[in-house]
């Protein structure tokens, strides 16, 4: 697709915006080379030309994709997480472990149940995984939404992954 202002559009109104193509390009995570974007440009006029109102999806998609990485890139993900236990271990605060004044000797051992010196607490969080991981699911969830929109895509998202060392040796053919 060319970035001009008069994108092609179909009827029902669906078209392609001139930000389309390389918000597609940063959402699959693909090179910018000429061949992936001359894919990229292949790969949007077949959604336009077969399905219009596809176009309006894989926009919705790539919209809720840009508002992720909004997110993340703000840096507020990482927020305290809501606490539902907390466990500790150690010597309970003012005991004779606590003060160092332990048993040192198997004979002083007798005259210290040394157990009932320490204490175990233990933190569990509400939801063990970082608002952080839960974004990035989200947002390759909404990839894998646009990659069934834009299927001619997937041999290009799998030889990218393959070449940054995601994939097994399996080689992969462009398309």
């Amino acid at each position: 697709m060319s970035t001009s202002s008069n994108a092609p559009s179909a009827p029902g109104g669906a078209t392609w915006q001139p930000q389309d193509q390389e918000a597609i390009r940063q959402c699959l995570a693909l090179p910018a080379t000429v061949p992936c974007l001359d894919a990229i440009s292949r790969a949007m006029a077949d959604l336009l030309r077969q399905h219009p109102a596809g176009v309006w999806s894989a926009r919705a998609l790539l919209d809720a994709v840009a508002l992720i990485d909004q997110q993340l890139l703000a840096g507020g993900c990482e927020q305290e997480q809501a606490i539902q236990k907390i466990s500790h271990s150690g010597p309970i605060a003012g005991s004779v472990a606590a003060a160092g004044d332990a048993p040192l000797q198997k004979a002083d051992v007798i005259a210290y149940d040394t157990a009932l010196l320490r204490e175990e607490s233990e933190t569990t969080y509400a939801n063990p995984s970082s608002p952080a991981m839960g974004l990035l699911r989200q947002r390759r969830r909404y990839a894998d939404q646009l990659l069934l929109l834009l299927p001619a895509l997937s041999s290009w998202v799998q030889f990218t992954a393959q070449a940054a060392g995601l994939l097994g040796a399996t080689p992969m053919l462009r398309g």
